[in-house]
């Protein structure tokens, strides 16, 4: 995916930027460090020295403090380390370098008036410039402060990465459990369907038993893969609607209007059959005629499939839709989130489902495009 990949470009950016501050920190000396247009090695040296003490610095709160404490959210622990470790620097630095203040103490002494045609006028006096150590510790809170910053940013660039990964297999993982558990249920109402001709018609029944090995060669197959062809779909669907037709031979109509030039576009397996298992379950009866019309239309973005059969709901529980048609549900929410739209609609004598998939777009993708 292609956050995945944005955030996994992240990982090593902080130290890359961090590595980048420090060269321009030795090398701006190098540049500007310069007595009668020459490079002064001699300053160049002891910038680089001083400079030096920011390295041991960065390091502690690079792979110490931050991962130890900031991260884990001790923002009072850290910050004392932090000052601690600046105020330690910048001591030690101070009375290793500077014999108690001598460097850093300029007098400002009255300097000679220079004679000139007008009046007399004194020199103006050089500014007191930063000490050395004031430098320091500068540099180190704007080390410290960076690098931070970068820490933090990264840490939750990782987090959202994981965040990520994790809904992605989770995803992954539950679709996977429903499309096993579509397969075991079909399975088992299309066997109660062939025991019930093996008594009556024998015949119809090996029909069957051969129409049922190919369906469940489909789903073998074809349900590892997630997705499948439309033509592949439709096929499976046509064999399935077959075998229906010789459980109940005379007593239902059944009418499937597929379209006959079509993008064979990718789309998941087995997402229709369960509402067309639903439609013969619930709309199909041995006592009174009764009819299932399933409509296929597919359009340049998106499948629109309708499903009107017979309302003879009395004969099962009330609001007993099955284990596939719930599935169904779930697998529409997990693949396409709020792209689908799924409308049901019952009169006393019809009951009508309209469900309209997109087409374009990569499927697992749909809710996070």
């Amino acid at each position: 995916m292609k956050t995945r990949r944005n955030l996994a470009g992240y990982h090593n950016f902080d130290l890359l930027l961090m590595c980048f501050i420090f060269l321009l920190l030795f090398v701006l000396p190098v540049i500007f460090t310069r007595v009668d247009g020459r490079i002064s090695w001699n300053n160049v040296f002891k910038i680089w020295q001083d400079r030096a003490l920011l390295i041991p610095v960065f390091v502690l709160n690079h792979w110490i403090l931050v991962p130890r404490l900031m991260i884990r959210k001790r923002y009072r622990l850290y910050f004392s380390f932090v000052a601690m470790i600046l105020i330690l620097v910048t001591v030690v630095y101070y009375f290793h370098d500077t014999p108690a203040g001598r460097r850093f103490s300029l007098k400002n002494e009255a300097m000679p008036l220079i004679k000139a045609d007008g009046p007399a006028r004194p020199k103006q006096r050089t500014p007191t410039p930063v000490p050395p150590y004031a430098d320091l510790l500068m540099f180190s809170l704007l080390i410290v402060a960076v690098d931070t910053g970068l820490s933090l940013t990264k840490s939750w660039h990782k987090s959202e990465e994981d965040r990520i990964r994790l809904e992605s297999e989770n995803t992954s993982v539950q679709l996977a459990m429903l499309r096993h558990q579509i397969s075991p249920h079909f399975f088992m109402n299309t066997l109660n369907n062939i025991y019930a001709l093996i008594d009556t018609d024998s015949k119809k029944s090996k029909e069957s038993v051969m129409k049922l090995s190919k369906l469940m060669r489909y789903m073998l197959y074809e349900n590892k893969a997630g997705k499948v062809k439309i033509s592949r779909e439709f096929e499976f669907i046509r064999s399935y609607v077959d075998l229906m037709i010789i459980r109940f031979a005379d007593n239902i109509q059944v009418t499937l209007d597929i379209p006959e030039k079509y993008a064979d576009d990718d789309i998941p397996v087995m997402l229709f059959i369960s509402f067309i298992e639903n439609a013969f379950k619930h709309g199909s009866s041995y006592e009174q005629k009764s009819f299932i019309h399933l409509i296929f239309e597919i359009t340049v973005d998106k499948i629109i499939f309708t499903c009107i059969n017979s309302n003879t709901a009395k004969m099962t529980p009330k609001g007993d839709h099955g284990l596939g048609m719930e599935n169904s549900l779930k697998r529409l929410e997990l693949l396409y989130g709020d792209r689908y739209r799924l409308s049901v609609h019952e009169t006393e004598k019809t009951f009508t489902v309209e469900l309209a998939i997109p087409l374009t777009g990569n499927i697992m993708d749909s809710r996070k495009s």
